[in-house]
């Protein structure tokens, strides 16, 4: 039973009791969602869904932040206050919104207002803030001339760690190698003796001699022997 059975309040707000009580029951039970009278200030509460949010039930009476929005001039051509912050009786945040409701006079005659309960998100933001925690100053590796495509949700981290998750031990070769022939722009047979020293070279860095038969398959992309390929890693250690 609700408490606008037993007191007058304006008639005119009766069309907002089954809008109040169905965003609760959309929104669900961390969101209060209330229907004031201003014209009673001292139990303007008409009706109260899920008040555990804030510990009030209808017929309690305005808030003193309400009540400064009906005096002052700042709110009176305003169609409400949105996403505010404010604390409830126990200490804990919530997030306010107030939408006026007015009559046919432009006159304001009720508040209609829901209440979130941001306990749970706040709690859920820092499990994702931890579980995102990036230590990037402290990871080192080789340069990279191939820009990076970025998207708006990438712009709020660090530039990524160029990794390349493949499958089996054939595609990082052929990725690998594929990098390079895209950003030289020529098949690494047509390359001078020059140009393969420094692919070479590059790919020693990147570790790509690490993999097994890695030798061969670049030999072959060269038109060189192994053996070739074999001396050009000699200098390079050597250096």
């Amino acid at each position: 039973m609700f408490f606008f059975f037993f007191f007058k309040f304006n008639p005119k707000l009766k069309i907002l009791i089954p809008v109040v009580r169905g965003l609760a029951k959309i929104l669900g039970k961390d969101y209060e969602v209330n229907l004031h009278d201003v014209s009673m200030p001292e139990h303007s509460l008409i009706i109260c869904e899920n008040g555990h949010v804030t510990g009030r039930s209808a017929g309690g009476p305005m808030t003193d932040f309400g009540l400064f929005m009906l005096q002052s001039e700042d709110y009176k051509n305003k169609e409400g206050i949105f996403n505010y912050l404010a604390k409830n009786n126990r200490g804990e945040l919530i997030k306010c919104s107030a939408i006026f409701i007015r009559d046919e006079g432009e006159k304001v005659i009720g508040f209609l207002c829901i209440n979130y309960d941001i306990s749970k998100a706040v709690a859920a933001q820092e499990l994702i803030e931890s579980m995102l925690h990036l230590d990037m100053d402290n990871v080192e590796q080789y340069s990279e001339d191939i820009p990076e495509p970025k998207n708006q949700r990438q712009e709020k981290f660090p530039a990524p760690v160029r990794e390349w998750f493949a499958q089996d031990l054939e595609e990082v070769v052929s990725d690998t190698l594929t990098q390079i022939k895209q950003r030289i722009g020529k098949p690494l047979c047509y390359l001078s003796k020059a140009e393969k020293q420094q692919v070479i070279h590059e790919l020693h860095d990147k570790g790509f001699f690490l993999l097994k038969g890695a030798v061969d398959i670049l030999a072959k992309e060269m038109d060189n022997t192994k053996y070739t390929i074999y001396s050009y890693i000699r200098d390079i250690q050597k250096r």
